[in-house]
């Protein structure tokens, strides 16, 4: 049997992933130097080790995105968006696993 929404942050989903997506795609087209100054820009973050990048690639990515109570996360995997114990996760372009990589 499919799951149904357990609530109305559960209804807001579909755009979360939506939106995240696309911020992901928008960051992974720019080139290596146009993305690590979008990402100081927009954070005022100069990132110096991977933790620093991760949390600034967050950041980045939050401020586009209305969350409607779901979280985000960087995983081996990806992207995570989690709500209570559902999780999905969107993989990451190349250029971002590259950026957050240590």
């Amino acid at each position: 049997m499919a799951e149904r929404p357990h609530d109305v942050t559960d209804l807001y989903l579909a755009p979360v992933l939506l939106e995240a997506d696309s911020r992901l795609e928008q960051l992974g087209s720019l080139s290596s130097d146009d993305r690590d100054f979008q990402i100081t820009l927009e954070t005022n973050i100069e990132p110096r080790n991977g933790a620093e990048r991760r949390k600034a690639l967050l950041e980045t990515i939050r401020r586009r995105v209305d969350l409607h109570g779901w979280e985000l996360s960087l995983t081996e995997r990806g992207l995570a968006v989690s709500h209570d114990d559902r999780v999905i996760v969107l993989g990451l372009p190349a250029n971002l696993r590259e950026y957050v990589a240590d």
